[in-house]
């Protein structure tokens, strides 16, 4: 009778530690409220609106309302120094509206403002809480990779094109940014293949896929370490077969594999990537093919990491000395683009920060964001990661689903000083301000 009753005791506090509702009694409403902001970031940058010529994405609706409401009842404050240079910056991109003002620069610059204005927005935090967001954006990056799995293996007997349009289930009118060419969802692994690269389903290009998975590694790397999370990360990061997430991968596992318990999980993600390669479950001429797009100035690698630069000495020979200094305007590299159609040109981030708002802009632009990593516990390694992300692999200055997933991990969470307890909203409600 003892040991049966030892055994349902047992049984008992099993499913009890199983069951969701124990874990969410666990998390925090701050990481909640974290989590949420990462759902809209992940699982909603596909779907978007358009107005005219101009495109609204979902994802910055409810992001947008969720952090209103979290400043309306005094769970986040707003950082001085930040909202100095954010108003710094609003002189500057205002003045360089004005200068050069076109009724279509509207959307284009309302957006910058709205987007940059949740930079400010700061929760005093710890790191035990942090973690606690950490723990969900990895269970999330995970889902998508396991997705991205999914998608893959099923393509050898689905059309793949039709996992990735929900099978009808969603309204055309959703996926606008698709069907104006904005991204590029499906990519056949090689030309004229029937397989097309992962992309989680619900991310926008396989390439974001592989970023994504690409930074979930380092999480992983420098703070759980789990076997079957890196198993699952690499094979999704693999199976998008873009090389921008290899890129962090091999630019920042070496970094992380320093650290005393992290070398032997880095070993085992490259042993596991490895061993794809090897066996040919992961084709890895598709990655080899890749190599020579840096000297073809219409591929993917050229337009990325070449073209901006072509554009900026255009820039700088061409351009007024007003332009220089103040930009063109929002919203108007694209057009500057098409002026170049004999390379594949790109509205990369900091091009596009230099050509609409100027060098007076970016500068400030810059500050800015110093001021918005000053005190955050996102771990160092992961900022660089995300920095270069931002600035080196694509057009991401107006990106929603990355920035909103910027603010979760970088500048929303500040260390909380020693003296300092912050217990939400006070009686007199908490300041709106804070040094």
């Amino acid at each position: 009778m003892y040991a049966s009753s030892a055994r349902t005791d047992r049984r008992s506090r099993t499913l009890a530690w199983l069951s969701p509702a124990r874990h969410m009694s666990r998390i925090s409403p701050a990481t909640r409220v974290d989590i949420a902001l990462l759902v809209c970031a992940l699982f909603l940058q596909r779907f978007s609106l358009a107005f005219r010529n101009s495109l609204m994405s979902l994802d910055i609706v409810p992001a947008t309302l969720i952090l209103v409401h979290q400043f309306a009842s005094g769970r986040l404050l707003i950082q001085y120094d930040r909202l100095l240079w954010f108003l710094a910056l609003c002189l500057a991109t205002s003045t360089s509206l004005l200068l050069n003002f076109k009724s279509a620069m509207l959307p284009s610059y309302s957006e910058f403002v709205v987007i940059y204005s949740l930079f400010t927005l700061i929760r005093p935090s710890s790191e035990d809480r942090y973690k606690e967001t950490l723990r969900g954006f990895q269970f999330l990056v995970a889902l998508l990779s396991f997705l991205a799995v999914a998608q893959f293996v099923s393509q050898f007997a689905v059309d793949g094109r039709k996992i990735i349009g929900f099978f009808g289930i969603i309204p055309d009118f959703l996926f606008a940014s698709f069907d104006t060419n904005r991204v590029n969802t499906i990519i056949p692994i090689y030309e004229g293949s029937p397989l097309i690269k992962s992309n989680g389903i619900f991310l926008t290009e396989p390439s974001t896929m592989s970023q994504i998975a690409a930074l979930g590694i380092l999480v992983e790397i420098l703070e759980f370490r789990r076997l079957r999370y890196l198993l699952l990360l690499a094979s999704g990061l693999l199976l998008s077969y873009s090389g921008t997430g290899l890129m962090i991968v091999l630019l920042f596992l070496p970094l992380a594999s320093l650290g005393r318990k992290a070398g032997l999980p880095a070993l085992l993600v490259v042993i596991f990537a490895f061993a794809l390669l090897m066996t040919g479950i992961i084709d890895p001429s598709v990655f080899l093919s890749r190599t020579g797009e840096f000297e073809n100035t219409q591929a993917s690698g050229f337009q990325r990491f070449i073209s901006p630069f072509w554009l900026a000495a255009d820039e700088f020979h061409n351009g007024s000395l007003r332009g220089l200094l103040l930009g063109d305007g929002s919203g108007t590299t694209d057009a500057f683009v098409a002026t170049h159609p004999w390379y594949a040109g790109s509205s990369g981030t900091w091009i596009k920060l230099f050509h609409e708002y100027g060098l007076i802009g970016a500068f400030i632009f810059m500050l800015f964001f110093i001021s918005c990593f000053r005190r955050t516990i996102c771990p160092r390694l992961l900022v660089a990661a995300i920095v270069f992300y931002f600035v080196a692999l694509g057009g991401l200055l107006l990106s929603t689903p990355f920035l909103i997933m910027m603010v979760v991990l970088c500048t929303l969470n500040r260390s909380e000083p020693q003296h300092a307890h912050f217990s939400g909203r006070s009686a007199l409600g908490a300041p709106p301000l804070t040094g």
